[in-house]
C-alpha cells in the first residue's frame, strides 16, 4: 500500500472473502480523495473518487464499505503514520473436552474373564 506524499488522513479497512479477505485505503489529501484495493496484501489498484479533498464525501465512503463488511484495521494520520485499531486476533477457543466421562463403569473382571475363558466359542464368531 502506498501512501500519498499530500495526504492528511488515511484509513485502512478489510472485509473477509471466499479468496481470503481484500482491502479497502482511503486518503484524504490537499486535493482530492484517493481509493486504493486489492487482495489481503496485494493492494495494488487505485483510484480518485473525490475530485475535492472532502472528508464528508471520504466519511461516506467508509461508511458504505462497513456496510459491506468491512471493518476499520487502522487510521494513518501525517508525522505518526498508520496507528492499528485492531490487534492480533484472539487465539481460538480451545477444543471442547472430549474425553467419555468418568461416570462411564468399567467393564467387570467377571466379564472380561467369561469372555477370555470362552474365545474358543463358535459364538463369538
Amino acid at each position: 500500500m502506498f501512501v500519498p506524499g499530500n495526504a492528511h488522513y488515511g484509513i485502512w479497512m478489510r472485509a473477509p472473502s471466499s479468496s481470503g479477505g481484500k482491502d479497502w485505503l482511503g486518503f484524504l489529501t490537499d486535493r482530492e480523495v484517493i481509493s486504493q484495493w486489492g487482495k489481503t496484501g496485494q493492494v495494488n489498484q487505485s483510484k480518485v473518487i473525490g475530485p475535492a479533498p472532502s472528508r464528508t464525501f471520504l466519511d461516506q465512503k467508509i461508511e458504505e464499505k462497513k456496510a459491506k463488511g468491512y471493518r476499520v484495521l487502522g487510521e494513518w494520520f501525517p508525522g505518526t503514520g498508520w496507528s492499528h485499531l485492531i490487534r492480533n486476533a484472539p487465539p481460538p477457543d480451545p477444543p471442547p473436552n472430549t474425553r467419555p466421562s468418568d461416570t462411564t463403569p468399567p467393564l467387570s473382571r467377571q466379564v472380561i474373564t467369561e469372555w477370555l475363558s470362552d474365545r474358543n466359542s463358535d459364538q463369538w464368531f
